[in-house]
């Protein structure tokens, strides 16, 4: 296969990847894919504190669950988030299964928890994830609204990157510490059989006033890996390397060097099946 041939297979798959992520947040919420729908309860936005649902009581409308979503549920340290403060959440994965071609990966979710009664419901950016054998130097951009990662398909050491938000802590009072659970729910799926996807969440806490005010801005590491992206240190994946020095402690992290904060437990799922037609409704 000549590297012009691998190269427009890389493109197709995103493209077709990216029109089954833009179905989903539609009307038609991936209606081909599955056999119930999959929802937001409003579209993601650049600054999430804008965005972030907050309801009484039970009103869990943010999405709802398909046969083959994924959940993890963690809690968050007893460090009190002060008002203003961004919570950094991100997401990493390992994939199983990879063959010699190029794959790609797409997730879609949300965040949920509970403080004092009310339930918060955080829209998550979509994200696409492609391993390819024509890469040499893994990236990650924030575009369209989405996350897409791009890595090398073998030879990388620890996780890689795929999602990230950043909701920032209400006024006057903030989020006290110790909320729990908190559970990041999404879904994953591909075009490529035979995939298993082990991933986990994080989340760290920022006081800069611009945090999450343009994802581009805060260059975020795409691989743990210190040789494999243009990020060449021990940081995690995830890392928001230009804001770094204004972590704090809070959610699931210290503060000092860990910004990231530290990991949930893993899940292991496996993608569903994406396919490039229209379906019905």
């Amino acid at each position: 296969m000549s590297q012009k041939t691998r190269n427009n297979e890389v493109r197709e798959k995103q493209q077709l990847l990216h029109g089954a992520v833009q179905q989903s947040q539609g009307e038609r919420i991936m209606a081909s894919s599955t056999r119930r729908s999959f929802l937001t309860a409003a579209p993601t936005t650049l600054a999430v504190g804008a965005s972030l649902l907050a309801a009484p009581g039970a009103a869990r409308n943010a999405m709802a669950q398909t046969d083959q979503a994924c959940a993890i549920s963690s809690d968050f340290n007893g460090t009190a988030i002060s008002a203003g403060d961004w919570i950094w959440f991100t997401s990493v994965m390992k994939v199983h299964g990879l063959g010699s071609g190029p794959v790609t990966i797409g997730f879609m979710g949300s965040i949920e928890f509970s403080v004092d009664g009310t339930l918060y419901v955080v829209p998550v950016p979509s994200a696409l994830v492609t391993f390819s054998p024509l890469v040499t130097v893994a990236t990650t951009v924030f575009t369209n609204g989405q996350w897409v990662t791009t890595v090398p398909l073998s030879g990388l050491a620890g996780n890689v990157f795929f999602d990230g938000v950043a909701l920032k802590a209400p006024a006057p009072a903030g989020f006290p510490g110790g909320i729990q659970p908190v559970t990041w729910q999404g879904m994953f799926f591909s075009m490529t059989p035979g995939l298993s996807v082990q991933w986990q969440w994080a989340a760290a806490v920022y006081s800069n006033a611009l945090f999450g005010a343009d994802y581009t801005l805060l260059g975020v590491k795409p691989v743990d890996d210190n040789q494999a992206s243009v990020y060449q240190n021990s940081d995690h994946a995830g890392t928001p390397e230009y804001f770094k020095h204004y972590v704090v402690g809070g959610a699931r992290g210290g503060g000092g060097s860990n910004f990231t904060g530290s990991y949930s437990g893993t899940d292991e799922c496996t993608p569903m099946a994406a396919n490039s037609g229209g379906g019905g409704s």
